[in-house]
């Protein structure tokens, strides 16, 4: 038996929202109360300019082609704590034993096109968190400023390796996605 898709819906969920509650909640403030509109619609829409990168030019980017330089930096616990990593999927299968995300070819290449999607979404949203870290910089505000860029890094560049690293894991035919 399977968990219905509404129930991983929720699973998965938790850790989206926690995650994005605590990253958007700050920038969302700082952008409120000291960002000028022009500025922050203008910086927006710059950052969204990351959706037309093509996946080709994922490749110049990936960190590694070696597992073992994205478990050095702790990918592995990223994944255990984010969406359809190993803390939700442990939940998962206490209720539904024999569950796995990539049961075959098709659902893996279902999790590599997803893999892309989700790297875009945080290429877009680092480049805006950077590009919100230096005009908190230019302003002055060097707390925002260190805030943001640490921000930057759990909320983007991590998940942006962890992308990385599940299709490289998927290119070198591990089947363990639990780490």
């Amino acid at each position: 038996m399977q968990p219905s898709p509404a129930r991983l819906a929720f699973y998965n969920a938790v850790p989206s929202v926690l995650w994005s509650v605590l990253s958007l909640g700050p920038l969302s403030f700082f952008c409120y109360q000291y960002v000028a509109r022009p500025w922050l619609y203008g910086l927006l829409a710059l950052s969204l300019l990351a959706y037309a990168v093509p996946k080709a030019w994922f490749s110049w980017w990936q960190l590694s082609q070696r597992p073992a330089a994205y478990r050095q930096l702790g990918v592995p616990l990223v994944n255990h704590l984010a969406q359809h990593g190993g803390l939700v999927n442990e939940l998962v299968r206490r209720r539904y034993p024999q569950y796995r995300r990539v049961r075959g070819r098709r659902s893996g290449a279902s999790l590599r096109a997803e893999s892309y999607h989700m790297e875009r979404f945080h290429v877009a949203a680092g480049v805006f968190f950077l590009l919100m870290s230096g005009y908190a910089a230019a302003q002055g505000r060097w707390g925002w400023a260190a805030l943001l860029a640490l921000l930057n890094v759990g909320y983007n560049l991590y998940p942006i390796w962890l992308q990385q690293y599940l299709r490289l894991r998927l290119e070198l035919g591990s089947r363990d996605f639990r780490s």
